[in-house]
């Protein structure tokens, strides 16, 4: 019989940082999702008598404590069916997330790095009970400045989350290849062009909203300034359409105005929620819809359809503002990342030491500007996948899910493996999106490998082939 030492749970935190990765069963095969204590879950129910039995005599004290823990044991008796088919049920649903939470980790990562870390890993198991220095491999080893292992034509195959730059570099080489007429050889340039004039449409909609129902003459000068500034940019965009989109297209056709979803946060001053009073004011000012290019829709092939698109100017048009989007959805997604980054350690290096609670402080005041930005580039990010909806590129929207509220939310707590609950916890979907490219600079062995011992360990050490 080959006995494997481990160390609780609960101890092994109190332990040197080595022995984590030595002897916790979260890396022990087969051991399940256990805490590995057993004396230690009994003092919970000793704490109920615990206010009595220190004025008692040692005899009473003994009878007492003899009295309390055989009660404990007989409950246990009489309700381990109910317990165990709980246990079931949350085991159930634990090989579930984390199936699921390892195999969104493993597609997003590099194949040749995937069969690395398995090699790695199993390698460790078989040599941990001679030698626990193996297990080594599952702690964090971050080697940025390091050259990576991959040659550069498999980092350029292997690429997860191009930029919008790199797709408007790869369309533009493409096309310069291809033996086309000289109106189409900046037609990538002229949608990504678009869509820096939808972004900017976003930030003016959004600063807009924000001034509320009496602007001053000098916020009102600079939304003037910038619409006209705005709206020259849409001119020329719409005349140069007409080479791109042929002779058939029409710039006085009725195109319907822009909506835009804005992200409800009633804790920042001059933010209204949709359908208040307040937003209907602004609204019905005569400043403020007189002149309004934010919400023009520019001829973008996805604001057309793609049959009429394809009759124009054919199928190329479409491809390439899908390129582009995606481009576009990789920048604003590693945007966000950045910003929460950003916002959380605000919050543990300013907000948290700060004397004052109060939210009109200049610690928060670096907080608000952090979460205005973060709200842009997710309503950048939610237009970009609706657009994408529109040009029928449903593969990408299965990859690019919606962003909600809760995803957005910071933290200033410091990660505890300790922590009740914190093992099963995950990150949001998009912290994983780009592993594939991270991997070449940084080592995600420890994430991965605690990913596959928690879906071996909800297993019971099985594999899942379903």
């Amino acid at each position: 019989m080959e006995i494997v030492p481990g160390i609780g749970l609960w101890h092994v935190h109190g332990h040197q940082d080595k022995c984590y990765v030595h002897y916790a069963s979260s890396f022990i095969t087969g051991a399940a999702r256990i805490d590995g204590e057993i004396m230690e879950t009994l003092w919970a129910p000793l704490n109920i008598i615990s206010p009595s039995a220190r004025g008692m005599s040692t005899p009473h004290r003994q009878e007492c404590l003899d009295y309390q823990m055989n009660d404990s044991n007989f409950m246990k008796m009489i309700r381990m069916s109910g317990f165990l088919c709980r246990k079931y049920r949350k085991a159930a649903k634990g090989v579930a997330e984390s199936s699921a939470a390892f195999e969104k980790l493993n597609e997003t990562a590099d194949a040749i790095k995937v069969a690395q870390w398995e090699a790695q890993y199993q390698e460790a198991q078989q040599r941990r009970n001679g030698d626990p220095s193996a297990m080594h491999v599952l702690e964090v080893q971050l080697r940025k400045g390091e050259p990576s292992i991959l040659p550069s034509d498999a980092r350029d195959q292997r690429e997860a989350a191009p930029t919008r730059k790199q797709q408007e570099l790869v369309l533009l080489s493409s096309s310069q290849g291809r033996a086309i007429g000289n109106a189409q050889c900046g037609t990538a340039t002229w949608i990504a062009s678009g869509i820096t004039i939808e972004e900017m449409q976003i930030a003016l909609a959004m600063d807009v909203r924000k001034l509320g129902r009496h602007p001053t003459e000098t916020q009102k000068l600079d939304i003037g300034r910038r619409r006209t500034k705005l709206q020259n940019w849409i001119d020329e965009f719409t005349l140069v359409a007409v080479s791109h989109l042929g002779k058939g297209f029409d710039v006085d056709n009725d195109i319907m105005d822009m909506k835009l979803d804005f992200l409800d946060n009633s804790d920042e001053e001059g933010h209204f929620g949709d359908g208040t009073d307040s937003e209907r004011s602004v609204s019905n000012n005569v400043w403020c819809n007189l002149f309004r290019p934010e919400h023009v829709v520019i001829p973008l092939p996805s604001n057309i359809s793609i049959e009429w698109c394809a009759d124009l100017a054919g199928d190329n048009l479409v491809g390439q503002e899908i390129a582009l989007r995606e481009g576009q959805a990789n920048d604003t997604l590693q945007t966000i990342r950045v910003l929460l980054a950003d916002k959380a350690v605000l919050f543990r290096t300013t907000v948290c030491p700060a004397k004052s609670q109060a939210k009109s402080t200049r610690a928060w005041t670096q907080v608000h500007s952090v979460e205005r930005v973060i709200r842009l580039n997710t309503m950048i990010y939610t237009k970009c996948r609706t657009q994408l909806g529109n040009l029928q590129a449903h593969g990408l929207l299965e990859k690019y899910l919606r962003i909600e509220k809760c995803h957005l939310k910071a933290t200033a707590a410091v990660a505890n493996p300790g922590a009740q609950g914190q093992r099963n916890f995950t990150l949001p979907w998009f912290w994983s999106l780009d592993i594939q490219g991270d991997s070449v600079n940084n080592d995600w062995m420890d994430e991965w490998s605690i990913g596959s011992a928690q879906r071996q360990s909800a297993t019971g050490g099985r594999k899942n082939n379903s």
